[in-house]
């Protein structure tokens, strides 16, 4: 009777374990999970936005890790930028109070095993409310994927398109300053063509005759000193003094040398330069005459130009062998005429004695 007694005690002790044990798991559940199922992860989409929400809880700490998608467009081309924010906080009932991790940034949330409700913006410029369904990570991979291959085709096909539009913009550019390059060509060898038909040597050609027929007119007087029955010492001193002259125009021929030479130079710096417009135009204009419109104008304008500066050309070098031709004569002429003088200075030094 006895042993039955203690038998009754002990079922009833273990009955009364059992219960305490059921109630503290049922309270620490309580405070671990509180009385809300929370789903595996909550989705949300949008045509420019994908977010994608965990929920876990931890003792009494709630953690949300937010994942963000947004679609962003920079010169017409979509590019994906992702950014996740980890919120930590607490549950009260279906109420999250939640603080980002790195900005400090508050919100509520309301979470059920369906949805969850972000009351408060999850990143700048983002809504004030953002609603997630319950979802599942392998879901939001897959839509994550679909999504990023369809904008990354996209960006594909725009930034072909971009730099299509590039090229042609890039030639349209460039179409427009061959134009204008024929059009500067044709006005920069109008303007050689001026410039190489002013450089002329009539001057110095005419002051170097008049200085030969100045020595030959001293020469003279020279050899008319030379035929005098006599001569005084004075005469010859005349005579001396003459011969001095003869040699300042001789020098002053020889001068003038370098003021030719310049002009030369100058002449055959304009005519390498008309050369080379002459042929970078009718290049560029041969690149571009059938996409000009007014072309029938533009090419005889240029024709006419190259006709110009090739006629300019030839009676420029014309000019330069003539002159190199005539200078050569009247040099030889004038050292001649100087020698002839000096000749007849010393005979008749030789002669008198003086």
């Amino acid at each position: 009777m006895r042993g039955r007694s203690m038998q009754g005690k002990n079922k009833r002790l273990l009955l009364g374990i059992a219960l305490l044990v059921v109630i503290a798991l049922g309270f620490w559940g309580y405070r671990l999970l509180g009385p809300i199922a929370l789903a595996e992860g909550y989705l949300y989409e949008d045509n420019s936005r994908m977010a994608y929400a965990k929920v876990t809880a931890e003792n009494d700490q709630v953690n949300v890790e937010v994942t963000l998608s947004k679609l962003l467009v920079e010169d017409t081309i979509p590019r994906l930028q992702t950014e996740t924010s980890v919120w930590t906080g607490t549950m009260e009932k279906d109420t999250l109070t939640l603080q980002e991790k790195t900005t400090g940034q508050k919100l509520q949330a309301k979470v059920s095993a369906d949805g969850l409700l972000f009351q408060g913006p999850l990143a700048q410029g983002e809504p004030a409310e953002t609603k997630l369904a319950a979802s599942n990570k392998q879901t939001y991979d897959d839509k994550l994927a679909a999504w990023t291959n369809s904008v990354e085709q996209e960006a594909a096909q725009k930034k072909k398109e971009v730099e299509e539009q590039r090229a042609k913009e890039a030639a349209r550019v460039e179409f427009a300053k061959k134009v204008e390059q024929t059009g500067r060509l044709t006005a920069d060898m109008l303007e050689s063509a001026q410039y190489l038909q002013e450089i002329q040597f009539a001057e110095e050609l005419q002051f170097s005759k008049d200085q030969v027929v100045e020595l030959q007119g001293l020469l003279d007087e020279l050899i008319t000193y030379a035929k005098q029955p006599s001569l005084s010492k004075m005469e010859y001193d005349v005579m001396a003094g003459t011969l001095g002259s003869m040699k300042v125009l001789v020098d002053g021929m020889n001068a003038m040398d370098s003021t030719i030479a310049q002009k030369k130079k100058s002449m055959q710096d304009i005519i390498a330069v008309l050369e080379t417009d002459m042929k970078d135009a009718q290049a560029v204009w041969e690149e571009i005459k059938a996409s000009v419109t007014d072309a029938e104008k533009r090419e005889k304008a240029l024709t006419d130009a190259v006709k110009t500066g090739s006629d300019a050309i030839a009676q420029a070098k014309q000019r330069l062998g003539t002159l190199e031709k005539e200078q050569a004569g009247v040099k030889a002429s004038a050292n001649k005429l100087y020698q002839q003088a000096a000749a007849v200075l010393e005979q008749t030094r030789s002669k008198y004695g003086y």
